[in-house]
């Protein structure tokens, strides 16, 4: 189910923000991208997001930008004079009489200028901490969010389950009059051939064809399975917890039920019925994969 949150805090060193976003998918897949100073955190927030959700591609987003003052680098002064002292006995011994020192690249090179990072213990441990709470925090938003969605899906797929209810009644009435329909229809053919071509047809042996051939045209099977994995469906609806691989398992027999009824019967009307029962399904099957 889709989603979104986005929960922030402020602190003497910075502001942290936790940016959540998920979109539909069978299964979960859990992204996050937290930048090179917060990477250390990425498995954490990954197993949290885990822990609270079973499906849904999860992108998450976490931001640092530090406070003005933390933001500027500091000067390691013992580096530097290391390098300063190195550089002027290069420029010394070079002997060109400058005693101009090249102060701009001395400045980037490693170690001399500290950047702004987490460095510290205690600094760090909080910023870990701020981080677990508003991780925890975005994902109540985000679940809230996608439950709220969860509610209207769960209104549009007991419609549809209903109206594909009433399609297999259809179904079930017309197909018992348009058997026993066929049955004597059939029955009149055999007798015509047997009578044009003066054929003696022995009853126990037309009853036991008869019988074989009407087997063939039975759905009572079907429509009784049917009606069983309606009542499965509308119980899974009605469950707690994880339930949307059930729900599929269930939709694909449904679906393999009605495509054995539209090719038992020949009847025009049931046809279109199943065509009918087989849109429902299908726009069931949609909806389904966005719940858990």
């Amino acid at each position: 189910m889709t989603g979104f949150s986005r929960v922030s805090v402020d602190r003497d060193w910075g502001t942290l923000t936790v940016e959540f976003s998920s979109v539909n998918s069978r299964y979960l897949e859990v992204f996050v991208k937290s930048g090179r100073e917060l990477a250390s955190e990425d498995p954490l927030i990954q197993g949290a997001v885990k822990k609270r959700l079973n499906r849904g591609k999860v992108q998450v987003r976490v931001e640092l930008s530090w406070a003005s003052e933390c933001r500027m680098g500091r000067i390691n002064p013992d580096v530097l004079s290391s390098y300063l002292s190195q550089v002027k006995d290069v420029v010394l011994s070079m002997g060109d009489g400058s005693d101009e020192l090249p102060l701009n690249g001395i400045l980037g090179l490693p170690g001399v200028l500290d950047l702004p990072s987490a460095s510290s213990s205690s600094m760090k441990d909080e910023i870990s901490s701020v981080l677990a709470d508003l991780t925890s925090r975005g994902l109540d938003e985000l679940v809230s969010m996608r439950e709220s969605e969860g509610e209207k899906l769960l209104e549009d797929i007991s419609g549809c389950l209903e109206d594909y209810r009433v399609i297999v009644s259809k179904i079930g009435s017309l197909w018992r009059g348009c058997a026993d329909k066929a049955f004597e229809s059939l029955k009149e053919r055999v007798q015509a051939v047997a009578d044009r071509f003066e054929i003696s047809m022995d009853e126990g042996r037309l009853a036991q064809e008869m019988t074989v051939i009407a087997d063939k045209w039975d759905i009572s099977e079907e429509l009784s399975r049917t009606d069983s994995h309606i009542g499965q469906f509308e119980k899974l609806l009605d469950e707690e917890g994880p339930r949307g691989r059930k729900l599929d398992f269930l939709l694909q027999e449904m679906n393999r039920e009605i495509n054995t009824m539209g090719s038992k019967v020949a009847d025009a009307e049931i046809r279109w019925l199943v065509v009918d029962g087989k849109s429902l399904l299908e726009r069931i099957r949609e909806q389904v994969q966005n719940v858990e």
